[in-house]
């Protein structure tokens, strides 16, 4: 019978992610099970990288926004394991990398895709079942409660609020953009995971997802544990449970 998995951190983009690495959270996790999303594979050692944009990984010919996102394919193709929810565009079948694995998100709730890349590994986390989930970068951005305007078509960019931890480093399609999380409210979906059988701890005490506790970098770091995973072992086993 394979180990329960203790704990999983999960890498989202948001600027608290700064904090982090000024901390050391780079070393700290080393060896970890640590699920990142989006472009954190170029900062950060992944267990797995998890997304739901398939312009995010198709290459440049075949995506739909081009001046969207930067051509990453043969990037993504060297990564160790990759994880996308995004079974409604069969047409990544044909392309997929053999490091990756195309799966529905594993809360039903969620299907046929997350909207967010951050609710997807979410969702793979809680499906692993492991003791403790730690929420890295989940800040949610968005200027105070009153002060942006409102409806389902506005997006604004805003270079006054940062949205992403590498801020212009990557150019990529939503950079800026608070428009989803201003017209959102978070507790629509992280509602889903009130009942996991995993404690879940929010790394940003100043996130706008209540849904979970919120804690510092210095309390994360004092909770974690001491296992050391071998990551080829550990990715087999994330693969069967989920596959």
């Amino acid at each position: 019978m394979e180990e329960r998995i203790k704990e999983i951190i999960i890498i989202g983009g948001g600027p608290s992610i700064s904090e982090g690495i000024e901390l050391g959270l780079k070393e700290k996790i080393q060896n970890k099970c640590s699920l990142g999303t989006n472009y954190c594979y170029r900062h950060f050692d992944l267990t797995a990288l998890c997304f739901t944009d398939r312009d995010f990984y198709r290459p440049l010919h075949m995506k739909s926004n081009k001046e969207g996102n930067p051509d990453i394919y043969d990037e993504l193709g060297k990564l160790p394991c990759l994880i996308i929810g995004e079974r409604k565009n069969p047409d990544l079948d044909k392309i997929a990398h053999k490091n990756t694995i195309l799966i529905q998100s594993p809360n039903k709730h969620m299907r046929p895709s997350s909207i967010l890349s951050g609710i997807f590994a979410l969702a793979i986390a809680d499906a692993l079942e492991p003791e403790t989930i730690f929420l890295l970068g989940y800040d949610f951005s968005r200027r105070p409660h009153g002060t942006f305007p409102t409806g389902s078509r506005y997006r604004p960019r805003t270079d006054a609020i940062e949205t992403h931890y590498y801020k212009k480093e990557i150019p990529h399609a939503g950079l800026g953009f608070v428009g989803f999380y201003e017209n959102h409210n978070p507790e629509n979906y992280f509602k889903f995971f009130k009942g996991s059988k995993s404690k879940i701890f929010n790394v940003c005490p100043t996130s706008n997802i209540q849904t979970f506790e919120k804690i510092d970098y210095s309390t994360m770091f004092s909770k974690l544990d001491n296992t050391i995973y071998n990551q080829i072992e550990l990715r087999q086993q994330i693969r069967t449970k989920l596959v």
